[in-house]
């Protein structure tokens, strides 16, 4: 009977009591290590978390109060939606209110703006300590810890690009219990990131633009077809490409004129952009920028004097512009992906294809993200079939339902829709994948399991030869590489109610057709359905091994997770996009050994680490380190390259051996043939000051293999392969695959290590910062929250299905 408050407290007083027994252990002669506590932290903070959503009250009273934290004081986008909601909401009933915060903290409101907008300053208040029964944040960055509502949550929340950094979501699951987001690739972007609370799509209100009048007075010189751009020109805004597009499709002797209004920014070079296409094209069509700020009314009358947006953006959370032009009457083109994709579509749009990119924005180099890369001959083409194309009302009428008070009910259904089941409940995972074998992908599958922090049971593979015993949640059920028709696996699934399936997938595990009959009868079952697709290319050896064989079933999957870019765009090549999300390899969190410094006449440390394979280019390496001996550089090379248990292994390691023998390196070269654990691979790598990764062709997409040399925090280097694209950041690509060419890169990476040059020190400095990112731990807390957030989201519809039928 005690309220939320009163219950908040009594959780405060359990955990001082419990970090008060913690701090006593820590003062014992044998203290907890630093990691045992790091465990021990998240554990209780899971904890805290579960006790909260349990008990936490979810009824909420007829005319709920909602306090919306974040800007809303000004010009700057999130400052609108927030006031916006909130006056909608008012509008609703609801007793909202105003308080000024940012990601960094709170601050006092602009009195200026409270005195010329008195409805806004009606709702302003100015104390935190005011028991809402809602408080919901819109700010940047996200900042979830210390929301003081019965139910808190982030609202209108929008986000670009694919990656969505591991530190926000694990916040918003903490402190928040709902979240709403501008669009369905928003909502995507989020459960991807492992954001496991309820998530609602409640668009933006764009009836705001109805308000405004145009400014009569306002004029500016058009042609016989003008082209609009409005945007702050970032990179994320594709102006680059609009100007190359541009250029492409038109000349200065066409009656064109493309307007860019923008504003002054350190990241808006448009200016030079296009001084730049004027250099190489004389014959440029016409331009004009306008840099200098606009009223509201002189924005909408330059609309109504256009005739085509064009927004090649990469990535947008909603795209204001593309439907402030539709409500204009103006023909939109823009890119064919993220949130634009709500409102715009081939009826009433022109979109543009485009390939995936890695992108650039947010997160720097090290980012796990992805954005779209529009087609610029795609988009020239569009331009041209622009020309003569009559205004259209088609586009005003699909955004007829995205009003702000439409957003303040979605946002209100929202909050009133999130049940214990959205919080709390927990899939029953089944995971598939080869178990205890030399395979890099049962490693991998160990490693992730290991720190899901959930309970599975594996769907291994039968075994070679008699292993020892299997643990107990393991289940022998299916034949590698044999055609299966997966009877024992699916009794395996039935037996143990597994409403989850995780299915590694590589080209040489699975008949084909009988895995698309496999994830087809899990779909049917209705079980949630995420393949891990460690390759994508299809092998050139084996005709019968076709990615295309299984694309309807994958289709159907809930999600398809891939490692590297290029993965993304040979999915979409067979159109699958919606379901598709970038999620690599990890890396071991292992403590960094610092090593002795060597002296400057020492050998230099070199090392080599997989399995001894023939696309691994050992052989080069051993060619390569011959062709240093004969230039006098000094060296020692340990080759930690287990043989794998196939024929061709053990031929190339005595044919590795033999050239060593005949090249006279039998004093600088050392075999490691055994597979070692973990710990002494890492022990060999850290040793090592350089870690070479010589590999020549592969159709691998990620390689786990390097993980391991970055894990030991030593200098990386690799051959420049789209093996290796994602980890370009955190190593140094030699300048080829050929012998001559690895050598060269060696030395020279030996040189800069030992002068601790520059660009030496920012490389290892990227490579600490992509371990932390890469980490397992922290991969594997994504994907459970993903994995919940796809269970959870599947009961939702499943309540919403049965609702409706009883109506």
């Amino acid at each position: 009977h005690e309220t939320w408050r009163e219950t908040s407290k009594r959780l405060d007083h359990i955990e001082t009591l419990f970090v008060a027994e913690i701090e006593a252990l820590a003062a014992d002669a044998s203290p907890p290590s630093t990691g045992d506590l790091a465990e021990l932290a998240q554990a209780a903070a899971a904890n805290r978390t579960a006790a909260e959503n349990r008990l936490r009250p979810l009824d909420l009273p007829a005319y709920p109060t909602w306090r919306t934290e974040g800007p809303f004081d000004s010009s700057y986008s999130l400052a609108l939606v927030n006031r916006k909601l909130a006056l909608s909401l008012d509008r609703q009933g609801v007793k909202a209110s105003l308080f000024a915060s940012e990601g960094p903290g709170d601050y006092s409101a602009n009195a200026d703006f409270l005195r010329a907008n008195p409805e806004v300053a009606r709702l302003h208040v100015t104390s935190r300590d005011s028991g809402a029964d809602i408080v919901t944040r819109n700010m940047y960055p996200p900042r979830a810890a210390g929301m003081a509502g019965t139910l808190n949550g982030l609202s209108c929340y929008a986000w670009e690009e694919t990656g969505f950094p591991f530190a926000y979501a694990e916040g918003i699951n903490e402190y928040a219990q709902f979240l709403t987001v501008t669009s369905e690739h928003v909502r995507k972007v989020m459960m991807d990131a492992g954001i496991s609370v309820p998530i609602a799509v409640v668009g933006n209100g764009v009836d705001h633009w109805h308000e405004i009048t145009p400014d009569p007075d306002f004029e500016v010189e058009t042609a016989g077809h003008t082209f609009l751009h409005v945007s702050s020109c970032f990179p994320r805004k594709g102006a680059d490409i609009l100007l190359e597009s541009y250029g492409r499709a038109f000349t200065a002797a066409d009656d064109v004129l493309l307007i860019i209004k923008t504003f002054p920014n350190p990241h808006n070079d448009i200016e030079q952009q296009l001084a730049a296409a004027r250099k190489a094209n004389p014959h440029y069509p016409a331009v004009a920028i306008i840099m200098e700020d606009l009223s509201d009314a002189q924005l909408k009358a330059l609309y109504q004097q256009c005739d085509t947006l064009v927004a090649p953006s990469r990535a947008e959370g909603f795209g204001l512009p593309m439907a402030e032009a539709m409500l204009s009457g103006l023909h939109v083109i823009t890119t064919s992906w993220s949130g634009p994709l709500d409102f715009c579509n081939p009826t009433n749009a022109s979109l543009i294809d485009y390939d995936f990119a890695r992108a650039t924005t947010h997160q720097g180099g090290n980012s796990i993200s992805a954005w779209a890369e529009p087609d610029p001959a795609h988009l020239a083409e569009l331009m041209r079939q622009a020309i003569g194309r009559e205004r259209s009302n088609s586009g005003a009428e699909q955004l007829a339902h995205w009003t702000w008070d439409a957003v303040a009910r979605r946002n209100i259904e929202a909050a009133r829709c999130v049940t214990v089941d959205d919080l709390t409940a927990e899939p029953r995972l089944g995971w598939v994948t080869t178990y205890r074998k030399r395979c890099g992908i049962a490693t991998y599958s160990e490693h992730l399991m290991d720190v899901l922090g959930m309970p599975l049971v594996i769907l291994a593979d039968d075994p070679d030869e008699p292993t020892q015993e299997d643990p107990e949640n393991v289940h022998r059920c299916w034949r590698e590489g044999k055609v299966d028709d997966f009877t024992k696996l699916m009794a395996v699934v039935d037996r143990h109610a597994l409403d989850t399936i995780v299915i590694q997938f590589n080209y040489a595990f699975f008949d084909l057709e009988q895995l698309g009959r496999l994830i087809h009868r899990l779909k049917d079952g209705g079980k949630t359905v995420l393949v891990t697709l460690h390759a994508t290319t299809d092998p050139q050896h084996d005709p019968n091994k076709r990615l295309a064989t299984v694309v309807d079933a994958l289709r159907r999957c809930d999600r398809l997770l891939v490692h590297a870019v290029k993965d993304l765009n040979q999915l979409k090549s067979y159109g699958l996009i919606h379901n598709v999300a970038l999620f690599p390899h990890g890396v071991l969190a292992t403590p960094q050994h610092a090593s002795g410094a060597p002296r400057a006449n020492d050998p230099v440390r070199l090392a080599s680490y997989g399995f001894f394979l023939p696309n691994k280019g050992l052989i080069e390496l051993i060619e390569a380190v011959h062709l240093l001996k004969q230039e006098g550089f000094r060296f020692h090379l340990d080759l930690v390259n287990a043989a794998y248990p196939a024929g061709v292994s053990h031929q190339l390691i005595e044919e590795a051996k033999a050239l060593v023998a005949r090249h006279g390196l039998t004093q600088h070269v050392r075999f490691n043939t055994d597979f070692l654990p973990d710990t002494e691979s890492l022990a060999l790598l850290s040793a090592a000051e350089i870690i070479v990764y010589p590999y020549q062709t592969t159709a691998e997409s990620a390689s786990g293999a390097v993980r391991y040399g970055l894990a030991a925090g030593r200098a990386v280097a690799v051959t420049p392969l789209p093996i290796f694209e994602d980890v370009a950041q955190a190593t140094f690509a030699l300048p080829g695959t050929t012998p001559a060419a690895i050598a060269e890169g060696i030395k020279s990476l030996a040189r800069d290590l030992r002068a601790n040059a520059p660009e030496f020190r920012t490389v290892m400095a990227r490579a600490t910062q992509w371990r932390s990112i890469h980490a397992y731990p922290v991969l594997g807390r994504r994907l459970a929250g993903t994995l919940r957030a796809l269970h959870r989201q599947r009961l939702r519809d499943e309540r919403a299905g049965q609702g409706s039928r009883a109506v």
